[in-house]
């Protein structure tokens, strides 16, 4: 297993503010372990919390899950606990009982997705790229956070294509809360996480319910659903063969959007 790269921090000048960060070099691949710690942190909250950050540090905010960490791993081992480590890091923060808010730079790719689609808020810087790269990864993953952020079809020729999509383009769709200049992303995120930080701690917790409950996104289950389809692919060797592809370097798509990334 890749070692934990997850930072938690709590600061007496930001009181109620959870701030998690990613930092696993040299492009913030998420490892199992990674997505372990988010739900072990999220469901492990204490009644002083009231706003949870998650950002990343170094280049990107997420690569996707670690690839190389999964084929390292015996038999299905690797598949399966991305998988299902993803989906409980997922239904942590859609179910956190605060909100959670998470800042994005320059790109995110799969995972990193879900985590962002997952999310109450999400900011991202103006160079920011996104990319539904699961189908030239061998894997289905992405839809149940997706139709929270896309209108279908919008959503259909992103996954079908794999193309890349700057942070402007999905504001303008209503996938992003915002888009700020890089400079400025840290400092705007801290300031949304004070605002809601700030307010009585009781009404935030009782108006995240009510949203959760009106909206009615399942997001574990809708996952388990798609994970389905991905433990088939797997045993059928389309999705390990595409793993290996790139891996080696010869995977379809390499070429479009952010620079080749882990994952």
């Amino acid at each position: 297993m890749s070692a934990v790269t997850l930072e938690v921090q709590r600061s007496d000048e930001a009181p109620g503010v959870v701030h998690l960060t990613l930092d696993n070099s040299p492009v913030n691949a998420t490892s199992i372990d990674d997505l372990r710690s988010i739900a072990d942190v999220l469901t492990s909250l204490s009644g002083n919390d009231r706003v949870v950050v998650i950002s990343a540090r170094g280049k990107g905010f997420s690569a996707g899950g670690d690839l190389k960490e999964m084929a390292e791993l015996p038999g299905h081992e690797g598949i399966l606990q991305q998988c299902l480590e993803s989906a409980r890091a997922c239904a942590a923060i859609s179910q956190c009982p605060i909100p959670v808010i998470v800042a994005v730079h320059d790109y995110c790719l799969g995972v990193g997705i879900e985590i962002v689609g997952s999310a109450d808020i999400a900011i991202a810087n103006e160079e920011a790229l996104f990319q539904w790269t699961e189908i030239d990864n061998g894997t289905i993953g992405g839809a149940a956070q997706g139709f929270r952020m896309l209108p279908s079809q919008v959503l259909r020729y992103l996954m079908f294509t794999a193309e890349p999509v700057n942070a402007r383009d999905l504001w303008s769709r209503g996938a992003l809360t915002e888009v700020v200049p890089a400079s400025e992303l840290a400092s705007r995120t801290q300031h949304i996480a004070e605002v809601i930080a700030s307010k009585q701690p009781d009404l935030v917790r009782h108006l995240k319910s009510s949203m959760d409950t009106l909206e009615a996104v399942d997001i574990e289950n809708a996952m388990r659903f798609e994970q389905g389809f991905i433990f088939q692919l797997n045993m059928e060797g389309t999705g390990s063969a595409a793993r290996t592809a790139f891996l080696e370097g010869t995977r379809q798509g390499l070429n479009k959007g952010p620079p080749r990334p882990n994952a």
